[in-house]
């Protein structure tokens, strides 16, 4: 004889398909496209987004596994697209494609869908609250960007759709996703960082501004900013990159900040405008004071640029650094290795700046 089905067996059952249900539709919701957008190899253009279309450029892994963890390189002020993946000089970031990730190379807002421009229309004075022009990185010290105070902006969002739609072709590994880039690439890098540590699995800031502040979420100038942190090289200041205030926990992550060393500073004509040891410094606190984020600080000598020193042998050991510790990772857990020739690495904040 059948015995009949227990009602609470009936609920077990029930309860657990739906949970699995549920597991299986998250997992989907990761990846999405805009409503009849097919991304495809190589440059993607028009993709809505906050209201504009966006390009972006899609360098599918070589010998790909069945996840494949994700690397987003974004240029600086004065380089394009382009060359951020493909020339030297500028990273050659689409190499990684030959180490098993997914590179997608997001085009600026500036150069409207146009992957080559180089300075040009990025160069200059943000716009709309903004401070800088390329990317929507940190808000400007006036009244117009006090909106983006807690308001991640259109490019954190842009970077986070693209990648989503990304993962609708390609079996991208959600615990590994990874940003990162130089000048204002970098300082994009700590915004996204700062607003979406839910999302990004870490990132790798080179030379990125933390536009400094004081407690009251006062702006600094330029000197008062390097003369702050040199008299208080451990403290955690607030920045403008992020959200105000700072958040006081952050989701894990792996986080490696980049200094280019003495010669790390940008001229604006002939005014010096940025300086990257106060900057790189107030990063590195932060990071460093999160309970479950790994922080890793490291120095250089090649000034404001993509790290010139054995770029490619760079570029490996920190995507390889970074996808050691997949999202979730215990902070305890995290083994740093030897970097290449030519850089000084450690687990947490700086000590060789002041």
């Amino acid at each position: 004889m059948i015995e009949r089905t227990r009602p609470w067996l009936v609920a077990l059952l029930t309860m657990t398909a739906a949970l699995g249900a549920g597991r299986a539709d998250a997992r989907r919701a990761d990846w999405v496209c805009p409503p009849g957008y097919a991304v495809k190899a190589g440059l993607n253009i028009d993709f809505p987004s906050d209201g504009k279309r966006r390009a972006f450029v899609v360098v599918p892994p070589e010998n790909a596994a069945r996840r494949v963890p994700v690397w987003v390189p974004l240029t600086g002020t004065v380089e394009s697209t382009d060359a951020n993946l493909h020339v030297a000089r500028s990273g050659a970031n689409a190499e990684m494609a030959k180490r098993g990730f997914m590179v997608i190379g997001p085009v600026r807002d500036c150069a409207v869908q146009d992957p080559k421009l180089s300075a040009g229309a990025c160069i200059g004075v943000g716009r709309n609250g903004w401070n800088w022009n390329p990317w929507n990185d940190g808000r400007a010290a006036s009244a117009e960007g006090a909106k983006w105070a807690n308001d991640a902006g259109p490019d954190a969002r842009f970077l986070k759709a693209m990648v989503r739609c990304v993962g609708t072709k390609w079996p991208l590994d959600r615990k590994r996703l990874f940003i990162g880039g130089i000048s204002a690439g970098g300082t994009m890098t700590n915004r996204a960082l700062l607003f979406d540590s839910d999302f990004w699995g870490g990132g790798l800031p080179i030379s990125g501004e933390w536009y400094i502040g004081r407690d009251d979420h006062t702006a600094l100038r330029f000197n008062e900013a390097r003369a702050a942190v040199a008299a208080a090289p451990t403290q955690i200041f607030q920045g403008r990159v992020g959200p105000q205030p700072l958040p006081t926990r952050l989701g894990p992550m792996v986080v490696i900040t980049v200094w280019g060393g003495e010669r790390d500073l940008w001229n604006c004509g002939t005014v010096l405008c940025a300086d990257y040891r106060p900057s790189t410094q107030a990063g590195a606190n932060y990071f460093s004071a999160q309970p479950k984020i790994v922080h890793v600080a490291c120095s250089a000598t090649h000034g404001h640029m993509w790290p010139q020193v054995n770029t490619q042998a760079f570029n490996a050991w920190a995507l390889a650094t970074l996808a050691s510790h997949p999202k979730g990772s215990r902070a305890r857990d995290f083994a740093l290795t030897n970097p290449p020739p030519g850089y000084q690495c450690r687990v947490g904040s700086y000590t060789d700046h002041y």
